[in-house]
């Protein structure tokens, strides 16, 4: 009897045994099944970060693409028209020359007329051809003793040269040179000088009406020199300034606009800027004009 009870008693304990290994076992795979579902939970939820990211990002490169697509057009829209306008000027004014009855005076004056604008064409052909180097990369820079003093004096005769024709004969250029040497030179690339002062004095004529546009150039410590153009013209407010900087922008890009040109000045002005190891940047403000300046290292020991 007591060898009985003494059985049941060591079976009932290996039953508990078994029991408390099950659910000890339990207990373990329901925890490793918890740290399982909250593992996938966390990853799904990074997952579905990580394709919200992707979505921006192809959101924003086709914003791009097709933002890049309209400027293009826009830009070849105005390129046609720029080259459209010298040319048909050039065509009519030669057909009128042509005339054996035509008096000479006005033969001259419609010489004029034809040389002008066959000067805008290289103006525009030279803009279009400087582009695509630089955007090629095959653009080379070269270096060459350039008189400083004779480059302003052509810029300011080259610009009131060029006032008759926009009908801004009122706009008065000065000159400011920081050297009073007549023969003071720098070493740098003239060309790409010479073309990004070009395009700052145009800007500031066509984003003038009336008032002064200063052509000047000061001396600053570390061997720096800062060209810069300066005018009471409209001005810009920053995002103006900003958006002038993008290739093919301009201030006014509506259908109709007051201002030509093919949205290039700028950005060629900054890119030879940057080959001359300088950089441009601008001051503003609306209502009250702009100066834009051309910061660079120079060395005048030719």
């Amino acid at each position: 009897m007591n060898a009985a009870i003494v059985i049941v008693f060591i079976v009932i304990s290996v039953l508990a045994i078994v029991i408390s290994i099950n659910l000890i076992s339990s207990k373990r795979k329901a925890a490793a099944i918890e740290r399982i579902h909250k593992t996938c939970l966390e990853e799904n939820e990074q997952l579905s970060d990580e394709i919200e990211r992707v979505k921006e990002e192809l959101h924003l490169i086709r914003f791009k693409a097709g933002e890049s697509d309209r400027l293009k057009s826009a830009f070849l829209m105005n390129m046609s028209h720029e080259l459209r306008t010298p040319l048909h000027a050039i065509m009519g004014f030669a057909g009128l020359i042509s005339n054996p009855s035509m008096p000479e005076e006005d033969k001259i004056t419609y010489a004029n007329i034809i040389n002008r604008n066959v000067d805008s064409l290289l103006e525009i052909i030279s803009d279009i051809f400087d582009i695509s180097q630089s955007e090629s990369g095959v653009t080379a820079v070269e270096f060459e003793s350039v008189n400083v003093n004779d480059l302003l004096n052509s810029l300011q005769t080259w610009i009131n040269l060029e006032k008759p024709n926009v009908r801004k004969e009122n706009i008065v250029v000065k000159v400011n040179k920081a050297s009073k040497d007549n023969n003071f030179c720098i070493y740098t690339d003239g060309y790409k000088l010479r073309r990004a002062l070009n395009h700052l004095v145009y800007n500031a004529l066509k984003y003038s009406n009336e008032g002064f546009i200063e052509i000047g150039y000061t001396f600053s410590e570390n061997k720096q020199m800062d060209f810069y153009v300066k005018d009471d013209g409209i001005g810009f407010s920053n995002d103006k300034l900003e958006l002038m900087f993008s290739q093919f922008r301009q201030v006014d890009e509506t259908p109709v606009r007051q201002y030509g040109g093919l949205g290039l000045g700028l950005t060629l002005a900054q890119k030879f800027a940057t080959f001359l190891n300088g950089k441009l940047w601008a001051e503003s403000e609306p209502g009250k004009g702009s100066t834009f300046h051309i910061t660079l290292p120079y060395d005048n020991k030719i």
